[in-house]
């Protein structure tokens, strides 16, 4: 959902969705972690993770990976469109 609105976003405002910097993609995948990480707590789930063992950074790493795997995907897929 996250990068579905960062890319209305840019297409609104007339830039390239699928053509980002590195540092707009670090910054992509950090705000993705930052709303994993707000919607564990609005949940409150922090209690039940850490009771199953589940660390935070672990954690991160879970909300991370599905996007950065995303975002390489959409990166070769747009690298294969030119």
């Amino acid at each position: 959902m996250a990068r579905a609105a960062i890319t209305g976003a840019l297409v609104l405002a007339g830039g390239d969705a699928l053509r980002l910097s590195t540092t707009a993609l670090v910054g992509v995948v950090l705000l993705i972690v930052a709303l994993g990480w707000i919607e564990t707590r609005r949940r409150r789930e922090g209690v039940f993770l850490a009771n199953l063992g589940v660390s935070p950074y672990v954690l991160s790493v879970f909300f991370a990976a599905p996007a950065l795997f995303g975002e390489i995907v959409l990166h070769f897929g747009a690298a294969l469109l030119t």
